[in-house]
């Protein structure tokens, strides 16, 4: 939990999620935190929830530690938390990103798209996107 943690204030600074927050997240989806690694060290990770709305996910957070960015490791995260959340019965994965954020690109690129801009979504100045993805049901006799 450390090392996420270490990931989240690296990545993002300030504007982070406090350590207690991902402890909690565990308890509430263990299926839903993903970490890449390489020989032992952690190099990103993704964190997915549940909504109210038991068919809707979200994207809560992804960071990737610089040094081991253009390695295709956020898309495999990505990819991978999209996968568990069809497995818990989401039908749309949502998340929220910073208009400016280079990781929009990415976001749209695998499908996700604007819903809407929230103006002072976590307050003055923090404009976010808040972007949808479509997960794909798979035909019944590829369920069984």
């Amino acid at each position: 939990m450390h090392a996420i943690w270490q990931i989240e204030s690296q990545v993002f600074g300030e504007a982070i999620y406090p350590d207690f927050f991902f402890r909690q997240a565990v308890d509430l989806w263990p299926d839903l935190l993903l970490v890449a690694e390489r020989e032992g060290q952690l190099l990103g990770y993704g964190l997915g929830g549940v909504g109210q709305q038991r068919t809707q996910g979200w994207l809560l957070s992804l960071a990737v530690l610089p040094q081991a960015r253009g390695l295709g490791l956020a898309e495999a995260i990505i990819r991978k938390l999209e996968l568990a959340l069809r497995t818990q019965g989401c039908l749309q994965v949502r998340l929220t990103v910073d208009p400016v954020n280079p990781a929009r690109r990415l976001y749209e690129r695998l499908g996700y798209r604007e819903l809407t801009l929230e103006p002072a979504y976590f307050g003055p100045g923090e404009d976010r996107c808040l972007l949808e993805h479509e997960l794909i049901v798979p035909p019944l006799q590829d369920r069984e």
